[in-house]
Formats: C-alpha cells, structure tokens, sequence
C-alpha cells in the first residue's frame, strides 16, 4: 500500500483499474487489487482468524465507550477500537475450534487513575445494583470522578449501563434490565473517569450476577 500527496493523477477514491484510492484521517492511500488466494489457510491462520472473530465481535457494540475509556491512548497509527482489540485478544482462552472469552481479563479502559474497590452486585427484579466502596485519595483519586458501570447478558449478547453516570462518593449504581434478560447470567465491568476527562482508571471486573 503506498501513500501519495496530489499524485500524477491527484486523489481518488474507488477503483481504477488494478488500483483503489482511499482515504483515512485525511491521508491519501493506494493500493493493488487483492489476488484471489489458491493456497489453503492453516489450521494456524484459520484460529487467528477465528479469535480475531470473536472478540471483535464482542467489543463492536462498545465502538462509542473506547472514545471514553482509551481517550488517553494516541489514536495517530491505529484506531482506539483497534488498539481495544489488540489489548482484549489475550482474554481469548481455549483451542481451535472451541475458544471462549475470558471475561475477567476484559479492559475497556487504561490510565492510572484510582480504581473502584470492594465491588460487590446485587439483582433485583429488572436491575442490577453494583455497589463499590466509596473512598477516594488526595493524589489519584476523587469524590467525584465518573464511574461507569457495564453490563453484558452473555446468551442474549446485549450490553446494559446506567441511564446516567454516576459519580464515585455515590458508591453504587443501578443498571436496569429488559425483561427477556430474566435468568440470564451477566458478566459486570467498572472504571472510573476524572471529572476533566484527564485521569482514567484501568477496568476492574465485578464478577458474574443471576439476573432476576
């Protein structure tokens, strides 16, 4: 793939011939068309292909959160949600053809900002109280950073989160839930933001919780 600044022919976007123009963060690329592959994928490239698969999957939904949590990450060379997968692609256990998702090494966030502590998760009838401990730093962090909480019902492949960001002094927040969610398991995430948008906290996984 070449990059090009006003070319012999300028930019272009589409095909011409044997060649595509594009374009990302406004600069210029050209590239050949693809050759059509003869050679079999290994069993090797085939379970990349298959991890790959799965988590982008899973984090597609959250395209909108990595704006939030990975906002301290330099987003020149790639992506946010492409440096969320290359930081999620190790949560992907097990072997070819049988892999699963760790959650417990899920991040959706990075920074070193205090994280929420002591979580414990609570079901209610069509909601999730998540509870943390309430207690804050002078150095790193404070009564009120954000605290965003998810929530993700495994069989239905649905995210949940509050109807409003709740501050860390508030120590808990209720997630609600759609009926059809009724005895489901739900796999429940936090990080904390600054109240600047400046410091942010890595993710802390609250555990599994039986919807009710």
């Amino acid at each position: 793939m070449a990059k090009f600044i006003n070319g012999a022919i300028g930019t272009f976007s589409g095909k011409v011939g044997s060649i595509i123009g594009s374009s990302w963060r406004n600069i210029h690329y050209m590239r050949g068309l693809p050759k059509k592959r003869t050679k079999p994928f290994s069993e090797a490239q085939l379970a990349q292909q298959q991890r790959f698969g799965l988590m982008g999957k899973f984090l597609l939904p959250l395209k909108g959160l990595f704006e939030i949590g990975l906002a301290n990450l330099d987003d020149g060379e790639a992506t946010l949600f492409n440096q969320a997968m290359g930081m999620n692609l190790p949560a992907v256990t097990g072997s070819y053809p049988e892999f699963t998702i760790d959650y417990g090494k899920v991040q959706f966030s990075k920074g070193g900002l205090l994280k929420p502590r002591g979580v414990t998760l609570t079901a209610g009838v069509q909601e999730v109280t998540v509870a943390w401990r309430p207690g804050v730093t002078p150095f790193n962090g404070h009564a009120d950073d954000d605290v965003y909480v998810l929530l993700y019902d495994r069989e239905l492949e649905v995210f949940y989160t509050t109807d409003e960001v709740v501050q860390r002094s508030v120590g808990e927040a209720v997630v609600p839930i759609d009926d059809d969610t009724v005895g489901h398991d739900a796999e429940v995430w936090l990080f904390c933001v600054s109240r600047d948008g400046a410091s942010i906290s890595e993710t802390v996984y609250g555990g599994s919780v039986l919807w009710a």
